[in-house]
């Protein structure tokens, strides 16, 4: 059996820095789609959205929502910079779900452009959060 690299992978949020530690490879979405990362990777510095992080570590895949950010490997180490992060054996499902109700409901009524941005990043976060708890 052979052993797959590893390369370390640094999540940070404004509170707290989330994870640090060897892993495998990590599946994270951007814009654009969905990156996957692998030790050895080409240097990448890319926009992160709010998403489910994916991260293979000791032969099994672990999960956590994050809200936005960035990505930057260009040291060979990878560095998340999110705006919120959490595990999601950690997620509240209920509390989740009324969430984004509350939000998809404001989004039908009538918003200045700031509530919308606002509603929107509401939504974005409420589902990514409950995806999370869906795959893990």
């Amino acid at each position: 059996m052979s052993m797959q690299k590893t390369f370390e992978l640094l999540v940070m949020t404004p509170e707290k820095d989330f994870f640090s530690g060897e892993v495998t490879q990590i599946v994270i979405s951007t814009p654009e789609g969905e990156m996957g990362i692998m030790a050895d990777h080409m240097p990448v510095i890319a926009v992160v959205a709010e998403s489910v992080l994916r991260m293979e570590k000791d032969g099994g895949w672990h999960y956590a929502a994050v809200g936005q950010g960035f990505l930057d490997m260009t040291s060979g180490i990878v560095e998340l910079f999110v705006d919120s992060a959490e595990w999601a054996e950690d997620i509240d499902v209920l509390r989740s779900e009324m969430a984004l109700r509350r939000a998809e409901e404001r989004l039908r009524g009538k918003l200045s452009h700031t509530e919308y941005l606002h509603t929107h990043t509401a939504v974005a976060r409420a589902s990514a959060r409950l995806k999370a708890t869906k795959i893990k």
